[in-house]
């Protein structure tokens, strides 16, 4: 019986010690990737550990007056992936303590890879989600270049992309104005103008669906072979 014992308390340290020693996912972004994040661990599956460390009303400017990177990133494993998605607060002229001109996003956005990397952290960074925002029945472009931003950070320090704004344009696109509104909340009142809207449980599985297939896509044998444990 002790033997017993023993052979299971022996067999859950090792399963334990591999979990802690495998590499996370962290997941740095807005209040939009905080929604979709919940999600995307959901589909990662329980053998990795994801680490959703976005947050409503983070911006460039937000993170740095916060300390950086030090200031959300603990318990790291060698190693770790992290997933960035910045600029939808950043955009926002009117919002004086998120907003970053779009020259002092791109400095920002190339430094938080820099200090990454450091860290020994694989980056990917993610473009964006399209706003579903129509006008005179025509989805509107309302990133202001910042998605553009970010693909070309992607493409100066070689650093995989994931381009969410162009696979959620399609998306936005295919669904049309009005069949966009089964995945939204908000979006058939009178604050869609303002902006006023968030993903809601569908949306978020949908966007981090795409989120988790442009992963593999981009992220090599290391994310292959991770997800599919």
């Amino acid at each position: 019986m002790k033997k017993s014992i023993f052979t299971l308390l022996f067999v859950a340290i090792g399963g334990m010690t591999m979990f802690a020693a495998q590499p996370k996912i962290w997941l740095l972004g807005d209040g939009t990737m905080a929604g979709w994040g919940k999600a995307f661990a959901e589909q990662v599956g329980a053998t990795v550990e994801v680490k959703n460390i976005a947050q409503d009303g983070l911006s460039m400017k937000v993170l740095d007056e916060m300390g950086g990177l030090d200031s959300l990133i603990v318990d790291k494993t060698k190693k770790d992936f992290l997933l960035v998605q910045l600029g939808q607060n950043d955009l926002n002229e009117t919002n004086l303590e998120a907003y970053c001109s779009l020259d002092d996003f791109t400095q920002k956005l190339v430094a938080l890879v820099h200090a990454a990397e450091k860290k020994k952290m694989m980056v990917i960074l993610c473009t964006p989600l399209a706003h579903p925002y129509y006008k005179e029945g025509v989805l509107i472009d309302r990133l202001g270049g910042y998605a553009e931003a970010v693909r070309r950070v992607a493409i100066s320090l070689d650093v995989p992309l994931i381009d969410l704004e162009a696979s959620s344009h399609e998306w936005i696109a295919g669904l049309g104005e009005e069949g966009v509104q089964a995945y939204y909340d908000g979006l058939n009142t009178e604050e869609r103008p303002a902006g006023e809207y968030l993903l809601n449980d569908s949306g978020a599985q949908e966007i981090a669906r795409m989120a988790l297939d442009g992963m593999l896509m981009v992220g090599g044998s290391k994310i292959t072979k991770l997800l599919a444990k």
